[in-house]
């Protein structure tokens, strides 16, 4: 599918309002939107903004769920040059509070439909002078309504000018990270990365009309990248499901006809373990994808009778979208360990830890060449990646060197053919008796076993071997702490197996359903001193 490459991601609001006015662009609870109508609501808000003093650099923050008025309002922003600022509604007073006194925005939106909304929405204000605006009614001594806020709209003369100056490297979002290793950093999300990456993942994935569904939070890269704007510069249509839930997502992807699901794998797996997983018909489904972990093959075999092309792809939230892609031919047994290939819009490389920084690493950079089995780090490079970290310049210099590489801190493995294998964190990489041990290679093998839905391993202090493996795992059937280790033995070194095994129900979560393996350590620690 060939597709317009504009400069600006909010440029395809326009783009598709003349060539597509009656295409449905965004569907929620509160109703549907056609691109002709986005673009008069992106319009208005925009003009609303300008109205209420918000200028090109300020940052707009909104706390809301997956909904098309949350998406408006991050088009809206972006168009006149603001910075959205995403908050989590999962996140703790604690969490939100730093994340509004780091970004201090000019504009706060609450658009949660829930009680405790102004208590929270009084809390934060205290921490930056802004102005806050509220969906349905205002709040006394608060807030004023959102519709209150649209009707004191600039004149559309400003609104244009506004734009104009809106550059295609400035930033369009700032993404704070999940905070695993300390406190969260705002990434800045550039136009230009977004345009560009939506534009080669819709070439990957999409075709003329694609539906996808969007039940991750908007804060994080994947509801508002891989999903929303991925899908808004092939002109498709977003069904936003405010909060997850596995059963009813299937009843969407039946109702809604929807081709594309686009979830984490623990999101999968609670589908699948659902009785509609059988009952939905799921027929118009072109691809599953996941993103931000691998998907047990157990859970793939599952996914595969569906009919529906599987795949997935690497990125961050530094790398705006992915980087690389598997290929739709690709078997089950790859697609459990690859995270496919570099595609050739990207500049990647892998080098060794602790390279020279000459950016030649142990791959050939573009992903196409033999591997020879070493890891290295993931590195990134192009004017699609972040721009840096708000107000933190260490952080930046830390993250992006001289030649502009991003460092992702991501191991990773080529393997011949140029097929990715991420083999764990930097991080999290420990070293068990002088071998440097990656986590994602024991939990990639112990997923292997049938009754193994999901497993994590983390590294432990240990006297004589310096760090140990524990693992975490969350059984699909009956099995035993010592049936596993055996099943490890049989296929890892000895160094490598975990050298204690806990079988969980589930696995602690970060806020966007990623396994916190900051908890796991904390658990395995304490657990090894007893």
């Amino acid at each position: 599918m060939s597709l317009p490459r504009l400069a600006r991601i909010t440029d395809y609001v326009t783009h598709w309002a003349t060539h597509r006015p009656a295409q449905e662009a965004l569907v929620g609870p509160s109703g549907r939107w056609t691109y002709e109508r986005l673009r008069a609501d992106v319009d208005r808000c925009a003009a609303a903004l300008l109205a209420a003093g918000v200028r090109h650099g300020d940052r707009v923050a909104l706390l809301g769920h997956p909904r098309p008025e949350c998406f408006v309002v991050f088009l809206a922003t972006a168009s006149i040059g603001g910075i959205w600022v995403g908050l989590n509604p999962k996140y703790t007073l604690a969490e939100l509070s730093h994340v509004v006194a780091d970004s201090r925005p000019a504009l706060l939106f609450g658009m949660l439909e829930d009680a405790t909304q102004p208590a929270t929405l009084h809390a934060l204000r205290s921490l930056a002078p802004m102005r806050v605006v509220t969906s349905g009614r205002a709040v006394d001594g608060l807030s004023l309504s959102y519709e209150d806020f649209l009707d004191a709209a600039e004149p559309a003369e400003r609104l244009a000018g506004a734009r104009e100056q809106v550059r295609p490297l400035d930033p369009a979002a700032m993404i704070y990270t999940s905070g695993s290793t300390g406190r969260p950093k705002g990434a800045l999300v550039p136009h230009r990365g977004l345009a560009h990456c939506g534009v080669v993942q819709a070439g990957r994935w999409y075709g003329q009309a694609p539906r996808k569904l969007c039940d991750l939070p908007l804060n994080h890269i994947g509801g508002l990248g891989d999903i929303s704007t991925s899908i808004l510069t092939a002109g498709g249509t977003v069904v936003y499901m405010p909060r997850f839930d596995p059963a009813a997502a299937l009843r969407l992807v039946e109702s809604e006809r929807l081709t594309h699901l686009y979830c984490i794998p623990t999101q999968l797996l609670a589908m699948v373990g659902t009785p509609q997983w059988s009952q939905c018909d799921l027929g118009s489904l072109e691809y599953i994808l996941w993103g931000g972990a691998a998907a047990p093959a157990s859970l793939l075999r599952t996914l595969a009778k569906t009919g529906a092309r599987l795949a997935t792809s690497y990125s961050l939230t530094e790398s705006t979208g992915s980087v690389t892609y598997t290929d739709p031919g690709d078997p089950l047994e790859v697609l459990a360990w690859s995270v496919g290939r570099v595609d050739p819009h990207y500049e990647v490389t892998l080098r060794p830890p602790g390279g020279d920084g000459d950016g030649d690493g142990d791959g050939d950079g573009d992903g196409d060449g033999d591997g020879d089995g070493s890891a290295g780090e993931l590195l990134i490079r192009g004017d699609f990646i972040t721009r840096g970290y708000w107000r933190s310049p260490e952080a930046t210099r830390a993250a992006i060197d001289d030649e502009g590489w991003l460092h992702t801190g991501d191991l990773a493995v080529q393997e011949p053919g140029g097929h990715i294998r991420l083999v764990g964190r930097l991080k999290e990489m420990f070293k068990s008796g002088g071998y440097n041990v990656y986590p994602r290679e024991i939990e990639a093998a112990l997923e292997e076993h049938p009754a193994v839905a999901l497993a994590a391993v983390v590294g432990v202090p240990d006297e004589r071997w310096g760090e140990v493996g524990h693992a975490f795992v969350v059984a699909a059937g009956p099995v035993t702490a010592g049936e596993l280790r055996e099943y490890a033995r049989a296929r890892l070194a000895n160094y490598k197996v975990p050298k204690a095994f806990r079988l969980e129900t589930e696995l602690p979560k970060l806020p966007i359903g990623k396994i916190d393996k900051v908890e796991l350590r904390r658990r395995a620690g304490l657990e090894s001193e007893t």
